[in-house]
This record gives C-alpha cells, structure tokens and sequence, in this order.
C-alpha cells in the first residue's frame, strides 16, 4: 500500500519544480509533558500518543493561539496558509511521508515526518482544487480525489499532473489500494457505488447500489484494503461497515445507528492494523473505536477537546507498522499514535 523508500525520496528530489515548496519546517510536536496512553491505569495499555503536526514556516504556533487567531495567513487565500486547516485525509508512504488532503486549503500538503520538509499539490493541471478528499501513493504516482471537481487524478511523484480516471463520477471521496494487485478503489458516495479500477485509471467494474441489503450502499464513504484483499467500506448511512472479499464478494457487516460506544454515529475513516483489528473514526463522537472482524467492540480512544489525543471532528485515518495517524479535521493537526501489541 506504500510508495517504495527509493520512490520517496526521489520524489522530494523532483517535487520543487511542480510542486510549490513551502519555507520552512513543519513543526513535528513531541512535547506532551506525560504519557498518554489507553486504556488508562492500572489496565494494561494498547494505544499511546506519540506527536502531532498542524504548522511550518513562520506559523509554528500552537492550537490555542490558532484558535486565539493568531494565524496570519489570509482568509481570502488559504493555500497560502503555513498550516493545516481541515486536514481530511491521510496516507503515509514508506519514507514516512504524510500525504494530507486539506479541502480547507484547497491542496494536498506533503509533509517528511523525518526531516520536516513540506510540499504541495495546489491544482490539477489548469484546475485548481476545490474538494480534496482523498490521496494514496503508488508507484511513483500520486492519486488524490476531488469531489466537487468529480475527478480523480494520477499525478507523477513531482506533482505534475498525468491524467485521470476514466468514467464518470458523481462525488468521488474515499480511496482505496490494494497495492499487490494493483487495484484503486473509488467511493462515489452519491451513486452508492465503489469503482474498482486499475492503477493506470482504467475502470474495470463496480459494486454497490442504493440500498440497505447486504453489498448495498447508502452513501459510502472511506475506505480501506487489508493485507488479504478485502477492502471495507464505511457505509455512512446505513451506519455500518461492510467487508468484500478479494475487494468483491460481500463478506460481512458489523455497526448500527446509535449512541452506546459500540454503534456508530458518523463513522468515517477506516483502517486495520497488523492483528486485524479495525480502527472507525466516529466523528461525532470524536473518537476512534476499535473493533475486532467480527464487530466486536474492543476499545475508543479519543474524545473532544483540542489537548494532545483528543480531537474536535476528526476524518480520515491511516495505520502503517502499527502507527496510528488522524485527520484531526477542526484541531486542524495530524495526530500520531501507536498500537502497542495484542488485541486490547
């Protein structure tokens, strides 16, 4: 699911000349004084925070002075802006690059959690972003949906813009890969539908349809491939998340409508990590919520506010080696987190 380490850092070697390089470092903040972790004492713990990032440049503010409006980029033109602003999705490669969709910014902002570099992806072509959803990193190639543009685009590892998926889409949101067989999933929320195409955009079928039967949609949203194939859906209006699999054949369902922690209120983002737990972002909730396959739940953590791991309406989430990375969306900050072994 990853760009190789090679592709990456070739990568940053190209991005200046497409991509517009911004001053600066990100900010990459470690200072949280104590150990966060989850569950608290004395159970042991599964989940602890590591770091957060939200800002470059010379806007190496904090979230409270963000929120004081000490920000200084101009509201007129936020991709101008030396932070995030509505981080919505996130993809880390093998170099440890974060790929961040920001629909607030208008871009894609590429972030080295190694070094601290930042790049961006401000237009496709002659068209500027208006709805970044989604990116994944493949091959040498960048692949970002835009809802409002209803397109999504193949950009090579300079952020020069190649082509885009053939077909039509309604509202193209979540992506997801399965990097072995080489096949992009493609939420089109509106249509009910997931497209499956081949990494060079070519439509090779789709599944779905409006509905609440088993394989049915209900404005589908993110998704996610696990290491067998299977790709799960959040099927946001149905209140549930359902597996394929092989990325095709209904395989199960777990989720309902509802306020106890084991349901699911406003699921977005989805992925799973090395023992197959699945991770939901319950965005209402601000909190993630653990389950096993069978839908079990296992444990959240999370919850609102603007402190290191907690989150105010957060999105999209990615798990590579066990780490843990949300679009921490209003916090507007990327927030990391590892899974310290054994089913919770």
């Amino acid at each position: 699911m990853m760009l190789s380490r090679t592709a990456g850092l070739w990568a940053i070697l190209l991005l200046c000349p497409v991509l517009s390089c911004a001053p600066g470092k990100a900010l990459i903040d470690r200072t949280a004084v104590e150990k966060i972790v989850w569950p608290g004492p004395p159970e042991k713990p599964r989940i602890s925070y590591l770091w957060s990032v939200s800002s470059w440049g010379s806007e190496q503010s904090g979230i409270a002075e963000f929120f004081a409006g000490a920000s200084d980029f101009d509201p007129a033109d936020p991709r101008s802006a030396e932070r995030l602003i509505r981080p919505y999705g996130v993809f880390v490669d093998e170099a440890d690059y974060l790929y961040i969709t920001d629909p607030g910014a208008y871009r894609v902002t590429i972030i080295g959690t190694r070094e601290g570099d930042v790049r961006h992806i401000l237009s496709a072509g002659s068209e500027d972003f208006l709805s970044p959803i989604s990116v994944v990193a493949y091959r040498g190639k960048i692949l970002v949906s835009d809802s409002l543009l209803k397109k999504v685009f193949i950009f090579d590892a300079s952020g020069k813009l190649e082509s885009t998926f053939e077909g039509v889409f309604e509202r193209p949101t979540g992506l997801g890969l399965d990097a072995v067989r080489g096949i992009v999933y493609v939420a089109d929320t509106t249509a009910h539908t997931v497209y499956l195409h081949d990494s060079s955009g070519r439509r090779l079928g789709s599944i779905g349809g409006h509905g609440t039967d088993k394989g049915e949609f209900n404005f589908p949203t993110h998704l996610w491939v696990d290491k067998r194939g299977d790709l799960y859906v959040v099927d946001s209006m149905n209140f549930r998340i359902q597996i394929f699999s092989g990325g095709k054949t209904f395989a199960a369902a777990f989720g309902t409508v509802g306020d106890a922690y084991g349901n699911l209120e406003k699921p977005k983002g989805i992925a799973v990590d090395s023992q197959d737990n699945t991770y939901v972002v319950d965005s209402i909730r601000d909190m993630v919520k653990i389950f096993d396959r069978e839908g079990r739940l296992l444990l959240f953590f999370g919850g609102q506010g603007h402190d290191y791991g907690q989150f105010w309406l957060p999105s999209g989430i990615f798990i590579r080696n066990d780490v843990i990375y949300v679009a921490d969306t209003y916090n507007s900050r990327i927030q990391a987190f590892r899974y310290l072994g054994e089913r919770p």
